[in-house]
């Protein structure tokens, strides 16, 4: 279980589900916790694990909606119950199935806490567009490694990559975080980064950092044909100001992109909606430690290619 390519939080819940230590209703009374021992999504019958993330109905309805061939696997434990679902899946389909578990247990939560649930389409888009904004981060690709300069460079192909970049950030912590995807000329999705950002004080701070990130990274890659996009709109309008000096710590950060802009044959940047830039947002929403709020789009994952191209 440890060695899925997956992202660290999806696998602590996968194990505190196969201990079965989730606060279910059933583990909660056994506790002396004085709760419903009905399910909070179904309300039909009294909550196990098992019951939660598959024999639910509304779970139920999640897993007809993937089509991934373990609906009739029939057991009374989610240890064997998973150990079976293993054996039938490909690499690719686990992977689904686990980001399909944790999203199944977070709207279980949102009944709990906010009394509201997903859609079963939106549980499914989600934990896909999950999953493959992390596979795009963490595989490795032979486009992204670095390489030494050759006689063809990317003038005379006239290969330029799109960089999608965007931030998150939290305003009570100070937590703050980059995703960076790339695609290729030809227009499909190539494995991309995540991860965390330090000294932030602001989303303009994040979304600065940001993108400096997404310029180094291609830097040491050798990649000097670039146009990198972002959703943040004043990043973008501030970047455009190029006489105009920003007295502060962003400006700082905005000054340093620009030198290393100054490094690059041809780099610009630009300004793209949110639902255009969802792979970057999802993959800076996957490197927080834990989930608060993930912002899902309604887009399906298959067309967000389309769209962007």
């Amino acid at each position: 279980m440890w060695k899925l390519k997956v992202p660290p939080k999806w696998k602590t819940f996968l194990w505190r589900a196969i201990c079965d230590i989730l606060p279910t209703t059933t583990n909660l009374i056994i506790k002396r916790v004085e709760v419903d021992p009905l399910c909070p999504m179904c309300a039909l019958d009294h909550e196990d694990v098992l019951h939660a993330l598959v024999l639910c109905e509304y779970s139920t309805l999640v897993w007809n909606i993937t089509q991934l061939p373990i609906t009739n696997i029939v057991t009374d434990s989610f240890s064997t119950w998973l150990t079976t679902a293993v054996t039938v899946l490909t690499e690719e389909q686990t992977r689904l199935m686990i980001a399909v578990l944790y999203s199944i247990w977070r709207s279980r939560n949102a009944a709990v806490w906010e009394w509201t649930m997903a859609r079963l389409a939106d549980v499914v888009k989600g934990a896909a567009v999950a999953e493959r904004a992390f596979g795009a981060a963490h595989y490795r690709h032979p486009l992204l490694e670095p390489t030494p300069s050759s006689g063809q460079d990317q003038h005379e192909t006239g290969a330029t990559l799109r960089c999608y970049v965007d931030a998150g950030f939290r305003q009570g912590t100070g937590e703050a975080t980059y995703g960076i995807v790339l695609i290729s000329p030809e227009g499909t999705l190539v494995p991309s980064e995540n991860g965390k950002l330090q000294f932030c004080n602001s989303p303009l701070m994040a979304e600065a950092l940001a993108y400096k990130e997404s310029l180094s990274w291609l830097a040491e890659r050798n990649i000097t044909l670039a146009s990198c996009l972002t959703d943040c709109m004043v990043l973008w309008s501030t970047m455009q100001q190029q006489t105009t000096p920003i007295y502060s710590y962003v400006g700082v950060v905005i000054d340093q992109c620009r030198t290393i802009m100054s490094l690059f044959s041809s780099i610009s940047l630009s300004y793209v909606p949110r639902q255009i830039n969802l792979h970057a947002h999802t993959l800076a929403s996957l490197a927080f430690p834990e989930d608060y709020s993930m912002y899902w789009d309604s887009i399906p994952p298959d067309s967000i290619i389309a769209l962007i191209n």
